[in-house]
């Protein structure tokens, strides 16, 4: 009988220092400024508020949230149809999901549109912040969301949605020194009608890591080169 114990072995040690850096996810509700490199993504889990209850009528129907960082060096591009201008090269993509993820939901951003991107995708456009620990020039993402009611009770279900940013781009540092990532962020969360507004109460940040595509590749290397060794023994 064959023995393949030692390529076994070797397969489950490439695979033990390799999964731990496919995916790992950081609570960063404290931290002041989060770096969100390549392929990375950060999660808001935002409650309803107090002022909405818990029957369809009253889940928000839009919501509405902006992040902000400190101003991005770079070129920037016209938007057309506007007199406004997006940086080049930043691309992030946007959803709002369930907390338990069986329902995810694009989010608009009306500059990215303009371009021809797809529902979801959000551009960095410059704004400015007055208060707090920084007060000036910033560069921020934006975007909106309106819900059926159908889909707005299924979101709040648990009482917590989650918004997740992606970034497709260069990595962008968000947040001020001297307070907290939630002072970047803020959601407005509308009734149906327009009879209610309030912000959503920020529950958790998360940034959730991904690897690098050369990670993955060099794991799949390691594996295509044990595996013809295992069919080999074998035969």
């Amino acid at each position: 009988m064959k023995n393949y114990k030692p390529c076994i072995l070797t397969l489950g040690v490439l695979l033990a220092f390799a999964i731990p850096t496919l995916a790992s996810t950081i609570n960063v509700t404290n931290a002041s400024q989060v770096t969100i490199y390549t392929n990375d993504s950060l999660s808001f889990s935002i409650s309803a508020g107090d002022a909405f209850a818990t029957d369809n009528e009253s889940y928000p129907s839009d919501i509405q949230l902006v992040l902000g960082s400190l101003p991005l060096s770079g070129p920037q591009a016209s938007i057309p149809g506007t007199s406004g201008v997006f940086v080049s090269g930043m691309l992030f993509s946007g959803v709002i999901e369930s907390q338990d993820g069986s329902i995810s939901i694009p989010l608009c951003d009306p500059n990215a549109t303009r371009l021809g991107l797809p529902a979801g995708d959000m551009l960095m456009v410059p704004g400015s912040r007055s208060g707090g620990s920084y007060s000036g020039p910033i560069d921020e993402l934006s975007a909106e969301v309106t819900l059926s009611s159908q889909a707005a009770a299924a979101l709040f279900a648990s009482g917590e949605a989650v918004l997740k940013l992606h970034n497709s781009g260069p990595a962008v540092t968000f947040g001020y020194g001297g307070s907290p990532i939630t002072s970047a962020f803020s959601a407005s969360l509308v009734t149906h009608g327009g009879t209610e507004s309030e912000g959503a109460r920020v529950l958790k940040v998360e940034h959730i890591n991904a690897p690098e595509p050369g990670t993955i590749g060099l794991l799949l290397i390691g594996i295509a080169l044990i595996i013809p060794r295992l069919l080999r023994r074998k035969q």
